[in-house]
């Protein structure tokens, strides 16, 4: 079977894009359903402190998915996807699925606060790659590794309760022994959320250049890149201006993220 695009034919990869906007309203809905919860509900997702999910963003986006996976019982879905001959049209048919065959019962080691935290986690990671075009522990790894403070402050506008993470609480622990307003001016505003004009309509865009970066396809020419992005996968149409101009951008800032 002939791989374009490396691991996905062109037609996998078209179709994997095309299942953004459901993921993505899937994801959004959880959100508000989860915003809307009455105390009864959260109190029984989420027994004991809500905020410790916080610290699962000190891990990365690989080790997560993976624990999220094993909670779920569905290790052996995984697996069956994993080995079969062609993966990537195991999953994108998953995809189609109402029901992937989980077991609701969850692992015998996981609590449902601990398989609840994942699951919201997921949820502002990918609004996070949405946004930014990597996660928040992508961001909050960009802090540590780099003490980018940029990555901070969107670490903590896509979700607030990540300024509990070691990794951003030391930094704020070294803004206020050095007084430094300018920090907390910043973190003032993150704290505001995100902007809903930020990144607009770029959603499955900044989803297609992910996949390119992790599947290590760094090398397009600008034709190349217009083609795919707006003749193959119709993801980008450019609002001014040159289309391959803008998308040259777009891709030179992706392949600058080291981790998803």
């Amino acid at each position: 079977m002939h791989k374009e695009y490396k691991k996905l034919t062109a037609a996998q990869f078209r179709e994997l894009i095309s299942h953004i906007p459901s993921i993505t309203q899937m994801f959004l809905d959880l959100d508000r359903q989860l915003a809307n919860a009455s105390k009864e509900q959260l109190a029984n997702l989420f027994p004991g402190e809500h905020g410790l999910y916080c610290y699962l963003y000190e891990l990365p986006l690989v080790s997560q998915l993976s624990l999220l996976v094993v909670g779920l019982n569905a290790t052996e879905e995984l697996k069956e996807m994993a080995t079969s001959p062609d993966p990537q049209a195991a999953l994108l048919a998953s995809l189609e699925k109402e029901d992937i065959g989980v077991d609701l019962s969850l692992h015998p080691d996981f609590e449902k606060a601990d398989v609840a935290g994942l699951s919201y986690v997921l949820i502002r990671n990918m609004r996070s790659m949405m946004t930014y075009g990597r996660s928040i522990s992508s961001l909050v790894q960009d802090v540590r590794d780099n003490n980018n403070y940029d990555s901070l402050f969107k670490a903590i506008r896509m979700d607030r309760s990540s300024i509990g993470c070691p990794t951003i609480m030391n930094a704020l622990a070294k803004a206020q022994i050095t007084s430094n307003k300018a920090f907390f001016t910043r973190l003032r505003s993150a704290l505001s959320g995100p902007s809903k004009k930020e990144w607009a309509g770029l959603d499955q865009m900044r989803y297609a250049l992910l996949i390119l970066r992790e599947l290590g396809i760094d090398d397009l020419s600008e034709a190349a890149l217009e083609e795919l992005m707006v003749e193959e996968l119709k993801v980008y149409r450019a609002p001014k201006g040159d289309a391959r101009k803008n998308l040259r951008a777009h891709y030179r800032q992706s392949r600058n993220i080291k981790t998803i």
